[in-house]
C-alpha cells in the first residue's frame, strides 16, 4: 500500500493511499471508527457517458448500518456519487454471512470462456489507446459533398466551396481522428472549416476536445458552453488525449439564432431548437436539398413508430417557426426520412388521445 497517509487529527478520520495507480482516501467516523465513505479517482473508459469526464471521481457513502451475527456491523445502503452527481444507489435487503455454497457455484464452464474469448476486446493495447477503436462505418454520400457515417451516432462531412464542416463529433477523441482521416482521404486538400456540436447529451459531444485541440472552429448552442468549458477543463491524466498534452483556448462560435455557414448547394443553417425537452439542441437546415439534420430529440422504434410524440412536435413546431421547406430529414440516431412522416405522428397522437378522452366520458 504505498503513499498511505493518514490524518487523525480531524474528524472524520481520512486515510489516503494509492492503489494500482489510483489515489484512494477513506473517510472514518472518528467516534465509531466505522467507513462513512471511500473515494478513489480513476478513468472509465467502458462507460458510454463517464468516460467523456476523463478522470472520475467517484465516492461510496455507506449507511443504514445493520448489526448481524457474531458482531459484524455491515452498511445496507450504498450512495454512489461521481463527480459530485449522483450515480446510484444499492440497498440490501437480505444478508447472510457464511453461507454454504455448492462447490460448483463460481464454476465457469469450457463453453462460457470460449465465448468469453471469442466476444473480449479488452486487451491493455485498447486501453492504451483510449479504448475506442471500433472502426469507422463505410460513408454514403446523399447528396454532392454531404456524407453521412451511420453507427451508434451519426456524424456527417458537408463540403463547402472554402472547406469542410464537420457535423457532430461523438463518441471519443479517437473516433474523431478517423473522421478527419476520411475526410482527408474524400475530399483531398480540403480544410476542416468548422464541427457543429447540437446537443448537450455526453456521448454526443465526447469527440470534440480532438477538434479543438486542432484550433478547428466549433458551432455551439449558447445554453451548452459551460458544460462544453467544463468538458474542455476535465483532466485526462489516466489515458491523455491530444487536447490534454496540448491545451488551448476553444474557438466556440455561439449559436443563439439563426446562422449561416458557407455557400453555394450545400449551403447551412443552424437554428436553436428551443422545446421544453430539446431545449439544449440545435437543428441543422440545408436550404439547396429542404434537407434537415434534426439533433436527437427523439427516435425511431423498431415497430417503425416514434418516441415520442411530444419532441417530435417540438423539431415539427421548430420547423413551422423559421419558416423552413423540409422535405427529408436524418437525426443522429436515424438515417435518411420522408419528413410527411413527422405531421402523421402528431396527427395521430392526438386523434388517439381525442378518442380516449371521448370514450372516457
Amino acid at each position: 500500500m504505498p503513499r498511505t497517509t493518514l490524518y487523525s487529527n480531524r474528524s472524520p478520520i481520512i486515510i489516503a493511499f494509492t492503489w494500482r495507480t489510483s489515489p484512494v482516501r477513506v473517510f472514518l467516523n472518528a467516534e465509531p471508527g466505522l467507513p462513512t465513505a471511500v473515494e478513489w479517482v480513476s478513468a472509465s473508459p467502458y462507460s458510454s457517458f463517464w468516460r467523456t469526464w476523463g478522470d472520475v471521481t467517484t465516492r461510496v457513502y455507506y449507511s443504514f448500518w445493520w448489526l448481524a451475527a457474531e458482531g459484524i456491523h455491515y452498511p445496507l445502503q450504498w450512495d454512489i456519487v461521481k463527480n459530485g452527481m449522483a450515480d446510484h444507489t444499492s440497498a440490501i435487503d437480505t444478508i447472510e454471512f457464511n453461507t454454504k455454497l455448492p462447490a460448483d457455484t463460481f464454476l465457469i464452464s469450457d463453453t462460457d470462456r470460449i465465448a468469453y474469448k471469442k466476444n473480449s476486446f479488452v486487451t491493455e493495447q485498447v486501453l492504451r489507446s483510449n479504448l475506442d477503436q471500433r472502426p469507422l462505418a463505410p460513408g454514403t454520400e446523399f447528396y454532392p459533398g454531404i456524407v453521412r457515417f451511420p453507427g451508434a451516432m451519426n456524424t456527417a462531412l458537408v463540403l463547402q466551396p472554402d472547406g469542410i464542416v464537420v457535423l457532430e463529433a461523438p463518441i471519443s477523441a479517437a473516433y474523431s481522428q478517423r473522421v478527419l482521416t476520411e475526410a482527408e482521404k474524400r475530399f483531398p486538400g480540403a480544410p476542416i472549416k468548422a464541427v457543429i456540436s447540437t446537443s448537450d447529451s455526453w456521448p454526443h459531444f465526447s469527440g470534440l476536445r480532438e477538434y479543438v485541440a486542432r484550433g478547428i472552429p466549433v458551432y455551439i448552442l449558447d445554453l451548452n458552453r459551460p458544460i462544453l468549458e467544463r468538458f474542455l477543463a476535465s483532466p485526462r491524466t489516466f489515458f491523455p488525449d491530444n487536447f490534454a498534452k496540448t491545451p488551448r483556448k476553444p474557438d466556440f462560435r455561439i449559436v443563439s439564432a439563426k446562422t449561416v455557414i458557407g455557400e453555394g448547394p450545400n449551403r447551412l443553417e443552424i437554428y436553436p431548437l428551443r422545446g421544453e425537452t430539446s431545449e439544449r439542441q440545435l437543428m441543422v437546415y440545408f436550404p439547396g436539398h429542404q434537407l434537415l439534420y434534426g439533433s436527437d430529440p427523439f427516435q425511431k422504434l423498431d415497430d417503425r413508430g416514434y418516441f415520442n410524440a411530444q419532441t417530435v412536435s417540438e423539431v415539427v413546431h421548430a420547423v413551422e417557426r423559421e419558416h423552413l421547406s423540409v422535405e427529408k430529414f436524418f437525426m443522429i440516431h436515424m438515417g435518411i426520412t420522408p419528413w410527411g412522416e413527422l405531421p402523421r405522428v402528431i396527427e395521430k397522437t392526438e386523434s388517439s388521445a381525442k378518442s380516449n378522452l371521448n370514450n372516457n366520458r
